[in-house]
Formats: structure tokens, sequence, C-alpha cells
């Protein structure tokens, strides 16, 4: 019954995980791997180089300092269903 409930948790927690969005080296891609914008000194830039979000302390605020999602281990999870449309960050 434990390895059962063990291996049911380990099942749901990796689902959680999975995201659209992955952030590397100063870099924002997509699931397909396209970059989408950049990161660096606490901003999130789009692919024009306009400031779009900011993040500190492994969460993402919007330009009116609100949590609208988290990253951690290179994934970013948004809050409220928020997408990526096409090649650019959704507002």
């Amino acid at each position: 019954m434990k390895h059962i409930l063990l291996v049911i948790s380990a099942l749901l927690c990796s689902c959680a995980i999975t995201t659209d969005i992955t952030y590397n080296n100063g870099y924002i891609q997509n699931k397909e791997g396209e970059i989408i914008g950049n990161y660096a000194n606490g901003y999130i830039f789009d692919a024009e180089k306009n400031v779009k979000y900011h993040y500190s302390n492994g969460y993402i605020y919007d330009s009116q300092y609100r949590i609208i999602g988290s990253y951690n281990n290179g994934f970013v999870k948004l809050r409220d269903g928020r997408k990526i449309k096409g090649k650019s960050l959704s507002d």
C-alpha cells in the first residue's frame, strides 16, 4: 500500500512541474525551444527588449508588483491559467 501511494504521489508531482515556459542562461524559451524573451537583474524582457515583468525570490510580478507566477529549477509556472502567445510573452 505504501508503494502504491508513493508512485501516485510521484506521478502527481511530476505533472505539476511540467510547464510551457523554461529559462536558462538568461533566455526564456517556449516548449518548442524558441527564445521568447530574456531575463536579467530582476527584469523579464520580451523579444523586443521591453520590460514585461519583474522577478525576485522565486516569484514573478507584473508591473503593479502583484504575484502572477513562480520560477524554480528552470521551469516557470504562471497563475490564473496565463499562457504564452506565439513567440512573445503575453500580458
